[in-house]
């Protein structure tokens, strides 16, 4: 009877390390890339089953493929995407990151390319002024800015174009995403914001924002978009060769217009 009770342990033992094999074989081993986005109108976003769309959404699962890492998306407050990046919560900022731009940093002005590495630029940008339509009397040049209170996305190039024109007369709201910046116009909370020219377009004169609009005279300098990586990260290369073979592919130029960014889709190999 211990004979066949010390076999059949035995046996039991030896299914048990096979399945355990068996499960450990079957493990994804793939690596993941995640990118720390806000939620961003027709660029990241979640759909009805919380899954997240958008032109940059699928540009970043598109690269994804080309050089063999899955990814996800992590929600991040601007302001703490330097500190997400080196914590090592992320692996890159994917969102609309302005590369030409600066940041404050201990009060001092940072260009964005001394904290980070950029990928090649992919898209074209402007910030702009948004305000309530019936306002559109008063606020007519960057002179009318001054002394009034601005909304803004906390750590985006619109604050630091915000910071210079408002004067010590005016305020400023910072908030950690740019869609809180267009309730807070809409309710007369603040009396413009600055924002993303891309998502402004979107969102300004349609459905519950059909009273908002874009200052047209206000023409501010252009922007570039591309992602930012740690100081000597071995993935900005990655991506690079991606970017560029999904340019010279036609795949950014389709989901530029799927997402009716068309225009402003455009490769910057060198970013000044």
């Amino acid at each position: 009877m211990k004979k066949i009770l010390s076999l059949t342990l035995a046996v039991l033992m030896l299914l048990s390390l096979t399945f355990a094999f068996a499960s450990c074989g079957d493990k994804d081993e793939t690596p993941t890339l995640v990118c720390g986005v806000t939620i961003f109108e027709n660029m990241n976003e979640k759909d009805a089953d919380g899954n997240w769309t958008g032109f940059e959404s699928e540009f970043a699962m598109e690269v994804g493929k080309l050089i063999g890492m899955k990814v996800d998306f992590q929600e991040i407050d601007w302001t703490q995407k330097y500190t997400e990046l080196e914590a090592g919560t992320i692996d890159c900022i994917w969102n609309g990151f302005t590369a030409n731009s600066t940041d404050k940093i201990d009060g001092v002005d940072t260009k964005r390319s001394d904290l980070v590495d950029f990928s090649y630029g992919y898209m074209l940008n402007q910030q702009c002024i948004v305000i309530k339509a019936d306002n559109k009397d008063l606020i007519k040049s960057e002179a009318d800015l001054a002394g009034k209170k601005a909304g803004v996305e906390g750590g985006s190039a619109g604050e630091s174009y915000a910071a210079t024109v408002i004067g010590d007369n005016g305020s400023m709201e910072k908030y950690p995403a740019q869609n809180k910046a267009f309730l807070e116009v809409k309710s007369g909370a603040v009396d413009f914001a600055v924002m993303d020219i891309v998502l402004a377009k979107n969102i300004c004169g349609q459905g519950d924002y059909a009273d908002l609009m874009i200052v047209e005279e206000i023409v501010l300098d252009s922007e570039i978009y591309a992602i930012g990586f740690e100081k000597g990260s071995e993935l900005t290369a990655k991506v690079n060769e991606a970017i560029k073979t999904l340019f010279d592919n036609g795949k950014i130029a389709e989901l530029a217009a799927k997402y009716g960014f068309e225009n402003v889709v455009q490769l910057v190999e060198v970013i000044e």
